[in-house]
């Protein structure tokens, strides 16, 4: 009977990577086509402001999907695989989980709440004020995801610490 072989950590860090980079690829062509709603984007961009929380969730989109995961499949590649140690599944199911959810959920609101507050000031002429009272209740969900994904990289990389060498 054939062993079964268990699946190394940097594989689906790796495709946590390619599903950041191919989800990055379509919020490129959600900017830059002209298609309704999203041909308002660009002028919400040049605008500033909100704009800017827009421009912020796309960048840390692209460095942290691609970059992080692709970092930590790198990492895991070295300890799985040249020092043959194992990860502990306990510390990296979670992990992964809680990256991906706070990684892709902080960022996807803070585009929502750039999007919407810089149509706001934008097109509608909405004033500072007003824009904040718009902008506010995005501060706190935002802020627990982002938490979300720091408790899962660390996670990460505790497991990667603890990594057992294989018995003599």
């Amino acid at each position: 009977m054939a062993a079964v072989r268990k699946p190394l950590w940097y594989r689906r860090f790796r495709a946590a990577a390619y599903v950041s980079t191919f989800a990055a690829l379509v919020w490129t062509l959600i900017i830059v086509l002209p298609l309704e709603p999203f041909s308002y984007l660009p002028p919400i961009m040049v605008g500033g402001g909100p704009g800017i929380w827009f421009v912020l969730a796309y960048v840390l989109f692209i460095l942290m999907g691609i970059g992080g995961f692709g970092a930590i499949s790198g990492f895991l590649t070295a300890v799985e695989l040249h020092e043959r140690r194992t990860v502990d599944d306990r510390l990296m199911w979670p992990a992964l989980v809680l990256m991906c959810l706070g990684m892709a959920g902080s960022c996807v609101l803070l585009g929502v709440a750039g999007a919407v507050g810089g149509y706001a000031g934008t097109f509608q002429g909405s004033s500072t004020g007003a824009i904040h009272d718009l902008l506010a209740p995005y501060v706190n969900p935002i802020t627990t995801l982002v938490i979300i994904a720091v408790i899962g990289a660390a996670l990460a990389v505790l497991s990667m610490v603890r990594a057992r060498w294989p018995a003599p």
